[in-house]
């Protein structure tokens, strides 16, 4: 991926928002401002009548969600995901807007003035419509709706410096579909969003035509349907697990906003309660990492998926939220094996933001915010929006517009998982942390003690092995340590307590301990692909 350049954060792209219109990121006294809950009949579905699958998710997904049928849009497009910019505009950008009058979700007018510009990129011409009102929020394109459209130009015919962002045309169709209401717009380079960095969608025309254009989109109609299901069931329950961000640890000039987003998107997750595990090194994480239950995964910088979310014996936590910083991260949606955002959604997460060509750092999603508009409630398609600097441009948004993993309150998720009966080792682990960092440690303490004996959970022993470790009580750290090696059930518990139990032993000259421990953990988990971390860790 290209540094920052100086023309990408110029004023060349065109804008529609002023400066003053932007909301800073954390701005005092806005935490309590109420979010807007999105309603399904604001919802438009987009399916290809060419794909039964399409058309059958499209159904499910409205049926699931409660979005009346008469809002799904059934186009014959064409079944690939990259078409050109004459089937974009003729398959499915007019004959969308058509449904969307039929439908009175739009109020057109013919706009007889036509483009004066003189530039031959013009996505408007006289005689199209210009939008007087607009009656739904959200698209939503369906597996086998075309991903990308492409570049009309042949770059390789070009000097490099003819190359770059203002020469290109192609773009995601989700990107693309964010301006359909929208009057005349240049195709060459990217749009500035009218919503990037805000906490409510600012007034203004431009702003009101704004659409937020998702995808539910996978490497298969089944993991489609799972992100669903998922989504929804997540939103009764809370989002569960860990937060694991995988950094570069650079200061290069260009690259280190990448870093600063998931520093600051650490601290946001942190905040909530989750437990976040960071890789700190210009490395990925390595295939053997004891990840488990992963909520949420911001890393970045390699072309294709590595490291624990390769492992076939891998699971991301239900609903979970996956990003991978890279240039190709969803050149196809296809694969669960190549570049990041196919195979994230085949391991389990329901939701994912990648690019189908190179955006360039600053145009990828400010993980910072997106995490935040999360934590307050936005659901999926408004807090990837308000991340998003640039439309018309490589960013596709995938997953459930309507999905908000923040729906209810901690303690009201506590209640739905006690009235299903089902684990609540993570949403205790969230109260024990948002206890510690309030500085409340002997009520954090407490908890920990009384959950971890109600519940038998290792997770929350080896959490309080932590904690007693923590205030260097160490004979209470070790015996909490071991107590949850025993007790796991996954490798993963198992080799991340032994090898914090053999550090502490280590440091109290117990070190003549650690091999017996090792040697039952290896024993027990024999044929784990994890062991191999213990073994370098614990050598």
């Amino acid at each position: 991926m290209p540094r920052i350049t100086a023309a990408l954060i110029s004023g060349k792209a065109r804008a529609w928002t002023s400066a003053a219109a932007a909301v800073m990121f954390g701005a005092g006294g806005l935490w309590a401002l109420p979010v807007p809950a999105p309603s399904p009949e604001e919802v438009v579905i987009i399916a290809n009548r060419r794909l039964p699958e399409s058309v059958g998710l499209a159904r499910y997904y409205a049926e699931r969600r409660g979005i009346p049928f008469r809002n799904i849009c059934l186009l014959d497009l064409p079944v690939r995901e990259r078409v050109s910019r004459a089937e974009y505009d003729q398959q499915l950008r007019k004959p969308l807007l058509a449904f969307l009058r039929k439908r009175a979700l739009i109020v057109q007018q013919k706009d007889d003035g036509g483009d004066s510009s003189g530039s031959r990129k013009a996505q408007r011409a006289a005689g199209e419509w210009i939008t007087r009102e607009r009656n739904f929020r959200y698209l939503v394109s369906i597996y086998g709706v075309p991903l990308a459209v492409q570049d009309n130009r042949d770059a390789s015919l070009l000097p490099r410096r003819k190359r770059d962002y203002h020469s290109r045309d192609g773009a995601a169709v989700d990107s693309e579909l964010c301006l359909l209401l929208m009057p005349r717009y240049d195709l060459g380079g990217a749009v500035n969003s009218p919503v990037f960095n805000h906490l409510y969608y600012p007034d203004g025309d431009n702003a009101s035509l704004f659409i937020a254009a998702t995808r539910l989109d996978a490497p298969d109609p089944d993991t489609v349907r799972r992100m669903i299901d998922d989504s929804i069931a997540v939103e009764e329950t809370g989002l569960l697990g860990i937060c694991c961000f995988d950094q570069r640890a650079t200061v290069e000039k260009g690259y280190a906003l990448g870093d600063y987003w998931l520093e600051e998107s650490a601290e946001r997750w942190a905040r909530e309660g989750y437990e976040v595990i960071r890789e700190l090194t210009a490395a990925v994480w390595d295939e053997d990492v004891p990840l488990e239950k992963v909520g949420v995964y911001f890393g970045w910088y390699t072309q294709n998926a590595s490291g624990p979310f390769i492992r076939p014996d891998f699971r991301f936590s239900r609903g979970a939220i996956a990003v991978h910083i890279h240039s190709s991260s969803a050149v196809t949606l296809r694969s669960g094996r190549k570049y990041w955002a196919g195979p994230l959604l085949a391991q389990g997460a329901a939701a994912t933001i990648g690019a189908v060509d190179e955006p360039y750092l600053p145009a990828m999603p400010w993980l910072h915010i997106l995490s935040d508009r999360l934590c307050r409630g936005y659901c999926f398609a408004d807090a990837a929006y308000m991340s998003l600097p640039l439309l018309s441009w490589q960013i596709t948004v995938v997953g459930d517009p309507l999905y908000r993993p923040f729906r209810r309150r901690l303690p009201d998720q506590i209640r739905a998982l006690r009235r299903r009966g089902s684990d609540l080792s993570y949403a205790y682990l969230r109260q024990i942390n948002q206890l510690v960092r309030s500085g409340a440690l002997n009520p954090a303490l407490d908890l920990a003690r009384r959950m971890a004996e109600e519940t038998g959970s290792p997770v929350l022993r080896e959490k309080l092995g932590d904690l007693y470790a923590l205030n260097e009580l160490v004979a209470h750290a070790i015996s909490e340590y071991r107590e949850a090696m025993n007790a796991a059930r996954t490798p993963e518990t198992a080799v991340r307590c032994a090898a914090k139990l053999a550090a502490v032993l280590k440091q109290t000259g117990r070190g003549r301990e650690v091999g017996s421990i090792l040697a039952g953990v290896q024993k027990r988990w024999k044929g784990s692909r994890v062991l191999s971390w213990l073994e370098r860790v614990s050598p």
